[in-house]
């Protein structure tokens, strides 16, 4: 099998659906604008996605070897253009809880088919690291691009038709993913005995508990920051809707650019001191830009590079948590054997997706009671926990020998 052109697919597809997941902010500010809905109303469209990530994973995770990878991602992408479609053609608030709900569904077959194929086209723990962090880096690019898309959209249409854009993708993908073959043949014959007990079947593993542990704090720190940043900025630095959606993508290219970073730091230093320093840094630059912003005025401009100095290095504080993910995911993933990365990424899926609800919906609902600045003190306590949590998690899967625990 032709390894580039299966990376090219594999980026191309991940692209697609970081533009669907994480302009989530803007279409929660865009809607209780347009359809007069309440913040706590909006903010569950982020469950709408992140649940029906979480009970497809749980249910169907485990069957993906056995339908095929590629097959799960064809069937997944076609969701997605018909999704694209439905929210375009319909000004309606129904239209949103529905597309992210096949969103979440296609994203949940469509990364456990991806994270698997990863293991399939790497050969080591370092080379699947360094992967792990590119394919996560263009799915972070993903979501710069589509920020401006929607910021574009916004300035020069309606914020709608940013869906026929994203559908024209969907279908390139598609065409590319029609010509790629992916030789599936080993996986293929140990998934003959797969089962959704299997999946759980994990968690028998000290080193599993605790990375789920780590996913869980890490996507929500994510979501909250990604899914209310579009709203702080709205409230605290009077930007527009366009210029909101724009400050996003600088939250977006924050995060690729550290994970990009990562994948080269990760061959010089030890990856659980280049995640804390990281976290260090995503707490010091939250607290003191929420400290700064206490009492903060300022007016409305018409250029966005007009904005107060602030809105842009709070934009940034994606370079300090983006490189964590794909890392810890990576290093549960190298321990296993390559038949169990089906059953592991179901669970990395349900328990991301688990954290990224809870993240949004508890800042909904402190901006919701108090304010949206007070609401955005809550991620530091999971930047705490989770810097904590990664050393028990670097201890245990430093001894974590696969060839003494078979399931």
């Amino acid at each position: 099998m032709s390894k580039w052109k299966i990376k090219i697919s594999l980026f191309l597809s991940y692209f697609v659906l970081a533009i669907l997941l994480n302009t989530v902010g803007i279409v929660i500010a865009q809607v209780i604008e347009d359809y007069n809905v309440s913040r706590i109303t909006a903010g569950t469209l982020e469950a709408f996605k992140d649940l029906t990530i979480m009970f497809v994973s749980f249910a169907l995770a485990s069957f993906v070897p056995k339908f095929g990878y590629r097959r799960t991602m064809i069937y997944g992408l076609i969701a997605l253009t018909f999704g694209c479609m439905i929210i375009a053609s319909v000004t309606e608030y129904w239209s949103a809880p529905v597309l992210y709900a096949v969103t979440g569904a296609s994203f949940a077959l469509m990364k456990v088919a991806v994270y698997s194929t990863v293991g399939l086209i790497t050969k080591n723990q370092q080379e699947h690291t360094g992967f792990m962090n590119t394919l996560e880096g263009i799915f972070m690019t993903g979501s710069l691009v589509g920020p401006l898309i929607f910021s574009v959209m916004i300035s020069f249409s309606h914020w709608n038709n940013t869906y026929w854009v994203i559908a024209i993708l969907t279908v390139i993908s598609l065409v590319l993913m029609l010509f790629t073959n992916i030789d599936e043949s080993g996986v293929k014959e140990g998934a003959k005995d797969s089962s959704f007990i299997k999946m759980f079947a994990l968690l028998k593993y000290p080193m599993v508990w605790v990375f789920i542990i780590c996913a869980f704090l890490y996507v929500m720190i994510e979501q909250s920051f990604g899914t209310w940043l579009p709203t702080f900025n709205r409230e605290i630095f009077k930007l527009t809707s366009a210029q909101s959606a724009s400050f996003l993508s600088i939250y977006a290219g924050s995060i690729a650019a550290s994970r990009f970073l990562a994948g080269y730091l990760s061959k010089r230093f030890s990856w659980l001191s280049i995640q804390l320093v990281y976290l260090v840094g995503a707490f010091l630059l939250t607290f003191i830009i929420l400290i700064q912003t206490i009492g903060f005025t300022s007016e409305q401009h018409e250029n966005w590079y007009q904005a107060p100095p602030l809105a842009f290095v709070f934009s940034m504080v994606g370079f300090f948590i983006g490189p964590i993910y794909p890392t810890i995911c990576s290093i549960v993933l190298s321990k296993l054997e390559k038949g169990r990365h089906s059953s592991m990424t179901g669970l990395i899926i349900i328990f991301s997706a688990l954290g990224g609800t809870s993240g949004s919906m508890i800042i909904g609902f402190f901006s919701q009671n108090f304010s949206v600045h007070n609401a955005f003190y809550f991620p530091l306590i999971p930047i705490a926990l989770l810097a904590f949590t990664l050393i028990p998690y670097k201890k245990l899967s430093d001894k974590f020998a696969i060839e003494h625990h078979t399931l």
